[in-house]
């Protein structure tokens, strides 16, 4: 049935619509959400390049405002008296200079706060003066130390050891192995640089490399990030802000560089990108969430809206298999009042009028087979009495008195049963009965020129009721139309079996007349039977279908002898059995 042959039900075309319809909307949100995160990731990338820009322009201003006191130095009176004159100097004017000098290196030592300490080398006086004091002795190996690198680097920061340090020496062209008249060193405050890039990327980290040395100042670097982040800024080579995103182990960072104009470091800051992005996913999160409950809630909706119409179809649907059935008792019943009550009160309504007009054709099929039967009974009599009375008389015109008993006493009961006023059914032990006397008489009439062989019906089965006069045509075809025309060596066959809950009665005959057209014309008549054929197999083959249904009736084949077969079909009921 087509109901047992859905592959698609109303469900899933109810949750796709939904999806569908939805869709739209869910990928304008995933759109939004990964356009609201770039915009966020291009502030913070933006963010983090003004902090570079800012950052690396106030330590170049500190490092111009240091190199220009640092100048102002050196060309000071007093020290230049003390690097080139002090043995001239009294006492008291030696004294005097070095106090004033003293004042001078702690000015420059607290002109900023990225100056740690300030150192004045004197060797002539051999004395270190620093902010406030002076300290004996001046190593002229650690002086000659650091002008030499001093005078290598073109940067003015070196690095000596692991401090970070500015100075000049004069004369700037000193002879090798010669160490300079003075040289002021001016050490930077590492902590303070690591304060200030703390408090640029307090999420991350801040490097600032320097490249002819290839050392780093860093506030605190993640873990595996160290080296990658260095990498870039070696690469630094112009005054613009780089911004870039790189992925070490499976994590994302956002990266902003810029290499300082006339000096040699670069500065980069970075940010984990799931660190700026973590309130972006905690809402991008719940729009997921949002989605499945969606889904889930439009799932259920679905299911309510299918259960809304699958229950009243699945009624009517019942319904038409019991009517299908034939079980034309059936109602629907529907308790809501919607168009589904309407199509049940339409389909009881159908139901009423079908049941009304099939009982009408019955009983006109009934009355009508009646007619037909009694206008069956009419037309075998008068040809089947010429036959009988003609045999008769040969019977008694060659004094064969016994057999002419015999004969009469088969015709006697032959035309007891076809003329007596019966009901139209009757058991198939007396329809077998009958066809047994007429199998006598013709055997009587046709001697040995036809060998008939009977199989008895089984005893369980002689009580079924079946439509009378249901066998003697079929006999009767056999000899008018196959036999009848055979000279001798005639055979009829009748057997019978139980096959699929029918019992089958097999009707075969070696008849010689019966041609393969002839044989389809048969089976089309028996499969297109209509009111108006009255007579032969094909009135037998309707009475058995109005009786047992369209499974019963004839079916025609070609015999094993030969000639033609019928096999008669009628279903066996559980209770018969």
């Amino acid at each position: 049935m087509w109901f047992q042959k859905r592959r698609f039900t109303i469900f899933p075309k109810l949750l796709l619509g939904f999806l569908i319809a939805i869709l739209p909307v869910y990928m304008l949100g995933i759109y939004l959400n990964k356009q609201v995160a770039s915009s966020l990731r291009d502030q913070i990338l933006q963010s983090m390049q003004t902090n570079v820009k800012f950052y690396l322009s106030s330590l170049t201003n500190e490092i111009v405002n240091i190199e220009n006191f640092k100048r102002s130095l050196l060309v000071d009176e007093d020290l230049m008296a003390l690097s080139t004159v002090a043995p001239a100097l009294t006492e008291n004017e030696l004294r005097e200079a070095i106090l004033r000098l003293e004042r001078k290196v702690a000015l420059l030592q607290d002109s900023s706060s990225y100056i740690a300490s300030a150192t004045l080398y004197i060797p002539m006086i051999d004395k270190q003066i620093k902010s406030g004091s002076y300290i004996e002795g001046v190593s002229i190996k650690e002086l000659e130390t650091i002008r030499f690198k001093m005078q290598q680097q073109l940067s003015p920061l070196v690095w000596h050891g692991d401090k970070l340090l500015m100075g000049s020496y004069y004369p700037e062209s000193v002879i090798k192995n010669r160490a300079p008249v003075f040289l002021i060193e001016i050490e930077i405050n590492q902590r303070m640089i690591m304060d200030d890039l703390s408090s640029m990327s307090d999420q991350g980290g801040a490097y600032l490399y320097f490249k002819q040395e290839g050392r780093v100042i860093t506030n605190h670097g993640l873990p595996n990030t160290s080296d990658e982040i260095e990498r870039l800024l070696s690469r630094q080579s112009g005054g613009e802000v780089e911004s870039v995103i790189f992925e070490n182990q499976g994590k994302k960072y956002l990266v902003s560089l810029r290499q300082s104009s006339g000096y040699d470091f670069s500065l980069g800051i970075y940010t984990p990108e799931d660190v700026i992005m973590r309130d972006f996913d905690k809402y991008n999160a719940l729009f997921w969430i949002l989605f499945a409950l969606s889904i889930i809630v439009m799932a259920l909706f679905s299911y309510w809206i299918f259960k809304a119409i699958r229950n009243p179809v699945r009624n009517l649907l019942k319904a038409f298999r019991k009517v299908e059935q034939g079980q034309l008792a059936v109602r629907v019943s529907q308790r809501s009042n919607d168009e589904f009550s309407d199509l049940s009160e339409q389909f009881n309504k159908m139901v009423s009028k079908l049941q009304s007009l099939i009982q009408e054709v019955y009983e006109q099929q009934i009355r009508s087979q009646q007619s037909e039967l009694r206008q069956l009974q009419s037309q075998i009599n008068p040809h089947f009495l010429y036959n009988s009375f003609f045999i008769l008389h040969q019977l008694i015109e060659f004094e064969d008195l016994d057999n002419a008993r015999k004969f009469v006493h088969y015709l006697g009961n032959y035309f007891q049963f076809i003329t007596r006023d019966a009901k139209s059914e009757l058991s198939l032990g007396q329809e077998m009965k009958h066809a047994e006397a007429y199998l006598n008489i013709q055997m009587m009439r046709f001697g040995s020129r036809i060998n008939v062989s009977l199989e008895p019906i089984p005893s369980r089965w002689e009580e079924l009721l079946v439509p009378r006069l249901i066998v003697q045509p079929i006999i009767e075809n056999a000899y008018q139309h196959g036999l009848e025309s055979r000279i001798s060596d005639g055979h009829l066959r009748i057997t019978n079996e139980l096959r699929d809950n029918f019992l089958c009665i097999y009707f075969e005959d070696n008849g010689t007349a019966l041609t393969e057209d002839e044989l389809m014309r048969l089976k089309f008549k028996l499969q297109d039977a209509s009111e108006l054929e009255t007579t032969g197999v094909v009135n037998v083959h309707r009475r058995l279908q109005i009786k047992f249904g369209l499974s019963a009736g004839l079916y025609v084949f070609r015999s094993e002898l030969g000639g033609l077969g019928v096999a008669m079909k009628i279903p066996i009921k559980i209770e018969e059995e």
